[in-house]
């Protein structure tokens, strides 16, 4: 993605300040090339990025940070996509990516935050517009 334009603020910008919120996104999925692939987007826009390959291992690396954005797989080892999302503040967007998008879907429906769903497998265009409709 070197040289690539984007419209997301890079950590090295004018408006990244030491005073500024946390720009901490928590990505949780057990491809671990999905994960890479997903971490290099966000790394690559200036986010600071939590990985973790199970919703356990997640909530415990996030450890008392707060993340402004989860981007979560549904079907992880353990405690799954929706279970991390319940654990994270109420006001905290979630972008799911997932293979069962219907499944997805029906999970999410009666939830009171907003979900955005991306089926598997996604190009980086779909996932730059959906952080920045999240955020």
């Amino acid at each position: 993605m070197a040289g690539k334009l984007s419209s997301f603020q890079r950590a090295s910008d004018s408006r990244a300040t030491p005073d500024a919120p946390s720009r901490t996104v928590l990505v949780v999925e057990d491809d671990a090339g999905l994960r890479s692939y997903l971490t290099t987007i966000l790394e690559d826009q200036g986010y600071t990025v939590v990985s973790a390959g199970s919703g356990e291992e997640a909530l415990q690396a996030l450890g008392s940070r707060r993340a402004i954005l989860a981007v979560l797989d549904i079907g992880l080892p353990g405690m799954d996509g929706f279970a991390v999302a319940e654990h994270l503040a109420k006001d905290v967007p979630v972008i799911v990516v997932t293979g069962d998008p219907l499944k997805a879907k029906m999970r999410a429906f009666g939830r009171t935050t907003p979900l955005t769903i991306l089926a598997k497998p996604i190009t980086p265009e779909q996932f730059e517009a959906a952080l920045q409709a999240a955020l």
